[in-house]
């Protein structure tokens, strides 16, 4: 009697247990993905009809396995009809579906792991509610393993790659490179050539000739100035060596036209003064004057002036090329990749910087973009707080950028403009303390400045507090940050909301971000296209590409894509190599190639 009663409430168990490749687990998305730097962990169950017995009770505990260790997630229960307690009940006639969710922390090394359920059945009139792991339903109930289920072979940590850099707020410089300067006039010339043509016509819109009679005049109003300098440029097109070569005889023009006339200006100074020899009056006149002639070059500084104070789309992204890019045929070649912008560069921007210009000084001339670079690194000291700050501006290379600025706060604390800038450049460099310690100090300064509140929304949003990014993005945008406006679709992407991040970003077309958003929202076609025509094509671009055509299953372009983003950053061997999505050609020997690892 006591072996039949044993059979009886053991018989459902067992069958359950014997049937239970019956039942259907379904991850989604599989592999589970990220999200905002957390895994979460989805999947449905679906159970067949007279399979759950109704006095049985199911402990579900998903474990997650890496290499680095075991994490046991958040314990289910289902239960039979007749089962009271805690849990998700299960008709035996009719069978039925449950859902499962739960997350943890995501770390480095965890794209490999695994999300594994072992399920454990009891027989019991209540759940056991006290059970926080399978072992406790073993020891307390007496529980069978049904046997391990594969729930997610990898994770997939595509979400993390949003550009969080933002744009980030420079306040602006004061330093005026023309104090000094009574008047200047410029000549203007063809693409590529240095002869003089007054009939060009950007000379007759600026009315290049009427402004060397407006020197003249000057100069016979107010005497010769103590110095005149000469300086040619070329746009930054072409190969650099000839621009040199280019900017040069456009300042042997403007040199030769100046000539004409000071030698009309000192005829008539000579005949003024009744000279007894006018020749002589002349020399003794150009003796006491200093005209110097520089060939500058391709003229950067003046086309980031001149793009920042323009309407030109995408003009940040400009900028930022010019700024990073160290490489000067990379950097004009990342500015060529979208025809409609260089359009628009050819046509407004190009042509006011192919000049020369001739320059009055009535008093001591302001030092040149080099010879501020070479003062601020040998004794930032002898600067002032203007010329430091432009000298940080027109830098290339952030860390110096960080130094001047740094300087410019330990020796002008009441200048928030200079901790503004510290902050939003260590922000860019990943050194987030230090932004937060220059932006409290520009905050107490001037707590409504619309750059600072930018900025201290991209360290918030950084640090994931979103509330609080948010509300410095509105503040600036209230106070007229033009940057912030384009910072709030980040904290759509970081929380996932990719349509709502798509619909804003609509305006910024040929950005990182937009193509991010189109690749989640599973437009990976358009998604190319966006990354195709963005200006800078960096190793994320790249990156990013080889991700879309894998999705594609575009194999060719794919491993092109990745190749090109590994030959850039050698750190993206590691990413790509536990990557899931490229999980269809682990084995592939081409894609092996590509990311042979360090040690190997």
């Amino acid at each position: 009697m006591l072996l039949s009663v044993l059979l009886t409430s053991c018989g459902g168990l067992n069958k359950m247990k014997s049937n239970s490749n019956k039942i259907r687990y379904a991850a989604n998305p599989n592999p589970v993905e990220t999200m905002d730097d957390k895994v979460m962990v989805k999947f449905t169950g679906s159970i067949p009809e007279k399979y759950f017995d109704k006095k049985c009770v199911m402990f579900l505990q998903p474990v997650f396995s890496w290499e680095g260790g075991n994490i046991p997630l958040e314990p289910m229960t289902l239960k039979g009809e007749k089962v009271d307690g805690d849990g998700t009940i299960i008709n035996y006639a009719n069978g039925g579906r449950f859902t499962y969710s739960d997350m943890f922390d995501f770390k480095p090394g965890m794209e490999t792991g695994r999300v594994v359920l072992n399920p454990v059945g009891y027989r019991a009139s209540v759940t056991n509610e006290d059970a926080r792991f399978a072992e406790d339903v073993m020891r307390d109930n007496h529980g069978k393993e049904f046997g391990p289920v594969l729930i997610s072979d990898g994770v997939n940590n595509t979400a993390s790659m949003v550009d969080i850099k933002g744009n980030i707020s420079i306040s602006p410089v004061n330093y005026n490179k023309t104090q000094g300067i009574v008047e200047t006039a410029d000549i203007y010339f063809l693409n590529g050539t240095s002869e003089l043509d007054w009939n060009f016509a950007m000379n007759q819109k600026f009315d290049a000739a009427g402004q060397l009679q407006h020197l003249k005049r000057i100069m016979l109003e107010q005497g010769l100035p103590k110095q005149i300098s000469i300086t040619g440029w070329a746009s930054p097109e072409g190969e650099e060596t000839a621009n040199v070569g280019v900017s040069k005889n456009r300042a042997d023009v403007a040199t030769a036209q100046l000539n004409k006339v000071l030698d009309e200006v000192l005829t008539i100074m000579a005949r003024r003064a009744k000279a007894k020899d006018p020749e002589y009056y002349k020399y003794e006149q150009l003796k006491k004057l200093i005209i110097t002639t520089r060939a500058s070059g391709e003229d950067w500084v003046h086309f980031v002036v001149m793009v920042e104070a323009s309407d030109i789309q995408d003009k940040h992204a400009i900028i930022n090329i010019v700024e990073t890019q160290q490489n000067l045929i990379k950097r004009e070649q990342m500015i060529r990749n979208m025809a409609e912008v260089y359009g628009e560069l050819n046509d407004e921007i190009f042509p006011n910087l192919r000049r020369a210009q001739i320059a009055l000084y009535y008093s001591e001339a302001r030092k040149t973009d080099a010879e501020l670079a070479k003062q601020a690194s040998i004794n930032p000291a002898k600067l002032s707080f203007d010329e430091l700050m432009y000298t940080a501006y027109i830098n290339y290379n952030y860390d110096t950028k960080l130094k001047y600025y740094k300087w410019a706060t330990e020796n002008h604390p009441q200048e928030w403009a200079a901790w503004n800038n510290a902050g939003a450049v260590a922000f860019y460099l990943d050194d987030y303390d230090e932004c937060e310690r220059y932006l409290n100090v520009a905050r107490d300064l001037n707590p409504h400045n619309p750059d600072v509140l930018n900025n201290t929304g991209l360290l918030c949003l950084a640090r994931k507090d979103y509330a609080l990014a948010k509300y410095y993005f509105e503040e600036a945008k209230r106070q007229g940050s033009n940057d912030a406006d384009a910072n709030v679709p980040i904290l759509n992407l970081k929380r996932g909301n990719y349509s709502d991040a798509q619909k804003a970003l609509k305006g910024n077309t040929c950005t990182y971000n937009l193509a991010f958003a189109q690749l989640m929202n599973e437009e990976t076609s358009t998604a190319i296209r966006t990354l195709d025509c963005c200006l800078d094509q960096n190793k994320d671009v790249n990156y990013l590409r080889a991700v879309a055509y894998a999705r594609l299953g575009d194999k060719d372009n794919c491993l092109k894509n990745l190749k090109a983003s590994i030959d850039e950053a050698y750190e993206y061997k590691r990413k790509a190599a536990v990557d899931t999505e490229f999980k269809d050609y682990w084995d592939d020997p081409d894609f092996k190639l590509i990311v042979k690892l360090y040690n190997d």
